[in-house]
């Protein structure tokens, strides 16, 4: 078993390690293009230009719930530290109970305290998830990843060329030469299938995910304020907490 003063000597570094992720992944989180990925092909009508045909892709980078999992442990092993310590110098205890269900039980009432800021640092990442565009009919993509979805319908459009032709307006006098009318005409010359991907949460899911942070921030508040209750306890919340907020 741990003694406190190891638990203390870790705690500083755990804490600017969890700050560093947390901060990058606000950051990454903001980079819609990150999460977004597409298939552009032209095919010419003509096949004489077919030489012309291209395929663009845009390759999806990653997903939220991936960059999410990449900074959870860091953020559970920092949460999972300072509850030891607090545990161990504390007595006052509470559970954290939402809807009648004990989420977390005996938790000292200064890593409850803790855990209000934590929740609060912890939202401003969720509030920065990206969300599928509007106005596109979207749809979970079984053949990818999970988190990744597809749209529905393949967007069409024209590659188009524009050619300049010369009519003649009025034929030509003894005073006057021949007037010539400048016509420019567009003709569709190919045709354009666009399919997208992204890896972002649906406002729905969004906002289930923050109505579950902020129940659980609020039910950690009433349980700090109801707790009246020394080798580090050995306690891990870390790993439960994030798990109920994305589940």
């Amino acid at each position: 078993m741990s003694k406190l003063h190891e638990t203390l000597a870790v705690e500083a570094e755990l804490s600017n390690t969890e700050k560093k992720l947390r901060q990058e992944s606000i950051k990454t989180l903001g980079k819609e293009s990150l999460f977004q990925g597409q298939i552009r092909e032209l095919t010419m009508f003509d096949e004489a230009q077919s030489f012309n045909n291209t395929t663009d892709r845009q390759e999806l980078t990653s997903t939220v719930d991936e960059n999410l999992e990449y900074i959870y442990p860091h953020i559970a092993r920092y949460w999972d530290v300072v509850a030891q310590k607090d545990a161990t110098n504390q007595a006052a205890i509470a559970d954290v109970v939402i809807n009648g269900e004990t989420l977390l039980t005996g938790i000292s009432a200064t890593t409850l305290l803790g855990l209000e800021t934590k929740l609060s640092e912890l939202r401003k990442v969720f509030e920065a998830i990206p969300t599928l565009a509007p106005g596109i009919s979207w749809k979970e993509d079984e053949q990818n990843r999970a988190g990744v979805y597809v749209t529905e319908h393949t967007d069409k459009s024209f590659k188009t060329e524009k050619d300049m032709q010369f009519k003649e307006a009025s034929p030509a006098t003894k005073e006057h030469p021949a007037q010539v009318a400048q016509l420019q005409t567009t003709t569709n010359v190919g045709e354009y299938e666009t399919t997208k991907w992204s890896g972002m949460y649906s406002p729905k899911r969004k906002a289930e995910v923050l109505d579950r942070l902020d129940k659980l921030r609020n039910a950690v508040k009433k349980a700090r304020m109801r707790a009246n209750n020394t080798d580090v306890v050995d306690i891990h919340i870390g790993d439960i907490l994030l798990q109920y907020i994305t589940k």
